[in-house]
């Protein structure tokens, strides 16, 4: 009898190990990264919420240059600007002449929505930060992309985000798609085109005049 139970206790854990995953093509992706100073790419964002019948798309841009200077654009003209420089981060609605202050390395993943969640960008500073900060879900390449979801670790982002899927260029490193899946089933996708590397992005692009605005602190 004690042996049988054994034997159930090891298959079990056995079925509901944790799967492996080939994570070469990850690891190489993050390699690449090194060698990218800035970027610069438009984009299109689609919410999908459980509340509409229909997705929503708008156009965006986005302006990324090394160490930590992020500008993200929503609209066209922009209903919603994100800044950050360090872990300074401003979200901006011009159209209101409002402004909150956060704290881009600890506001939560549901404050300023997808905003700042790509203040964020890029998703880790290497391999080894985005295996502490994520649970690997899936990996699929398939020709010159690969799809890639994950889970965040901490358990404060778990209660809002279900999962993170990202899909990349392995041959070029671009990043061509993000989304984000909270736990009411609802989706924010932005999909990358006119993706430029290494280009020269004046330091005032991630400058903004809030002459007149109401600027407060975010509560995180």
């Amino acid at each position: 009898m004690l042996r049988t139970v054994l034997l159930l206790i090891l298959a079990s854990s056995t079925a509901f190990a944790a799967p492996e995953f080939d994570l070469a093509p990850l690891k190489k992706w993050f390699g690449r990264q090194n060698e990218i100073r800035s970027v610069t790419a438009e984009f299109t964002q689609t919410r999908s919420l459980r509340a509409l019948r229909d997705p929503v798309a708008t156009p965006g841009r986005l302006w990324f240059s090394v160490p930590g200077s992020v500008r993200w654009e929503l609209g066209s003209p922009p209903k919603t600007i994100a800044l950050r420089k360090g872990a300074n981060a401003l979200i901006i609605t011009p159209g209101k002449k409002r402004a909150e202050r956060h704290n881009a390395s600890a506001a939560s993943p549901s404050a300023g929505g997808g905003a700042l969640a790509m203040l964020r960008f890029p998703l880790a500073k290497d391999f080894a930060d985005f295996q502490r900060q994520f649970e690997v879900l899936a990996i699929t390449p398939s020709g010159e992309r690969c799809r890639v979801e994950v889970a965040p670790r901490d358990p404060q982002a778990r209660k809002f985000l279900s999962r993170i899927v990202i899909e990349f260029n392995q041959v070029n490193g671009h990043l061509l798609s993000f989304e984000m899946v909270t736990r009411d089933g609802s989706k924010m996708r932005q999909e990358f085109s006119n993706v430029r590397t290494n280009v020269k992005i004046p330091a005032t692009t991630f400058d903004y005049d809030l002459s007149g605005y109401d600027v407060k602190d975010a509560k995180e």
